[in-house]
């Protein structure tokens, strides 16, 4: 379901799918997961779940990275992966306000649905 279209979202709802994405640039994976457990309409919950995904997916690569800095590889891979989540999340967040359902590139899908 990439990139579909949906424009009979309400503003509110836009709202919220835009805080889910925005949410998790400052707090990880706590608002797309509050988001999916609460709502079930189905373009905020796809939304929810994309976001999800991805914060779940960044906390994975974190670990690695951390990993392969401690042994001096990685070195400019934290820093690699935070631009990626803000730059990510910022794009999700504006096709959401459009009311399209975004989902982010290398993601490893955990939940399906």
């Amino acid at each position: 379901m990439n990139n579909l279209n949906y424009d009979s979202n309400s503003e509110t709802d836009r709202l919220i799918v835009v805080a889910t994405h925005l949410g998790g640039i400052f707090f990880g994976f706590l608002p797309s997961l509050l988001v999916y457990l609460v709502k079930n309409d189905g373009w905020i919950k796809e939304n929810a779940k994309n976001a999800l995904n991805w914060q779940l997916t960044t906390l994975i690569y974190y670990g690695i990275s951390w990993i392969l800095v401690v042994v001096l590889i990685g070195l400019f891979l934290p820093w690699l992966i935070v631009v990626l989540n803000m730059v990510f999340c910022l794009v999700a967040a504006v096709r959401s306000s459009k009311g399209e359902a975004y989902r982010y590139p290398l993601t490893i899908e955990f939940i399906k649905f």
